[in-house]
């Protein structure tokens, strides 16, 4: 510890009543005694702190420096108590309690060396957590590394589990699920809305395709529900139009539900009937 400047004399030293692990050290500078500061015990302990030692406004300023390099420590491995976190996550919750960023960077300097963060298994934790708890897909995934702060090695490392294969067999159970599904749409509509649901999930349209083709072969096509569906839908339509007369009425009808993705058989079949 530095020496320099005005010295003190430490009077005494007790402990706090709501936290036995920190002390109240008082000094005496020349006027009686008063409360100088509040160390942790390790802090105490690490430089020898004790009645009746001369301590100098240099070595107040190193030991309070110390003293917020171990609340901010403490306070790090607290958050850390709940489940795994990149470099990033910590710096910005200490950070945002108020902890000096040269500090807040101290602090995971002593962490990662004490292999309490490592931002490569940290990654590899959450991809896989993810594939196994969620239909997230690899693009979703990586969006939240980065928000996370991984960088890039250690994403593209992590994100080497999500393998094609897995993609594959996720999005797959998921188109099987929608198509299966009996709504007031066209097979075609549904196959163009799980598109988009599943590009917003974060897989490729590469895979989305192959998953789509796999679901659609086998599940067996209802044109009964097919029809069904179109029918609902020409009603709709039918109220939209239903001022129109003759061939404009035809044309806009077939627009409508040909947009929907019914084939131009089945809305003529269907046009036919309601004629």
């Amino acid at each position: 510890m530095k020496r320099g400047g005005k010295m003190a004399v430490v009077t005494r030293i007790s402990a706090q009543k709501k936290s036995k692990e920190r002390y109240n050290v008082f000094i005496d500078r020349g006027a009686g005694e008063e409360f100088a500061f509040s160390v942790h015990e390790d802090v105490l302990i690490s430089n020898s702190l004790k009645k009746g030692m001369e301590i100098s406004e240099s070595e107040w300023e190193e030991i309070l420096s110390l003293d917020e390099l171990k609340r901010a420590y403490s306070r790090a491995l607290h958050y850390l108590s709940f489940r795994m976190r990149s470099a990033h996550e910590i710096f910005q919750y200490l950070v945002k309690a108020e902890i000096n960023e040269e500090v807040a960077t101290k602090v995971i300097a002593q962490l990662k060396e004490q292999k309490y963060v490592n931002d490569r298994e940290f990654a590899g934790m959450l991809v896989r957590t993810r594939m196994n708890t969620t239909s997230k897909g690899p693009g979703a995934v990586k969006q939240e590394l980065i928000t996370k702060g991984v960088g890039e090695s250690d994403m593209q490392h992590a994100l080497a589990e999500f393998t094609h294969e897995r993609q594959l067999e996720t999005c797959t159970k998921l188109a099987e699920k929608v198509l299966s599904q009996k709504k007031n749409i066209s097979l075609n509509e549904k196959k163009q809305k799980l598109k988009m649901q599943l590009l917003q999930k974060g897989f490729s349209s590469d895979v989305i395709d192959q998953a789509i083709s796999a679901a659609s072969a086998s599940a067996k096509p209802d044109e009964n529900e097919e029809m069904e569906a179109l029918k609902k839908q020409a009603e709709k339509a039918h109220r939209k139009y239903s001022k129109y007369e003759g061939y404009e009425y035809e044309m806009r009808m077939k627009r409508a539900l040909f947009s929907k993705g019914f084939s131009a058989h089945m809305i003529d079949q269907v046009l036919r009937e309601n004629h």
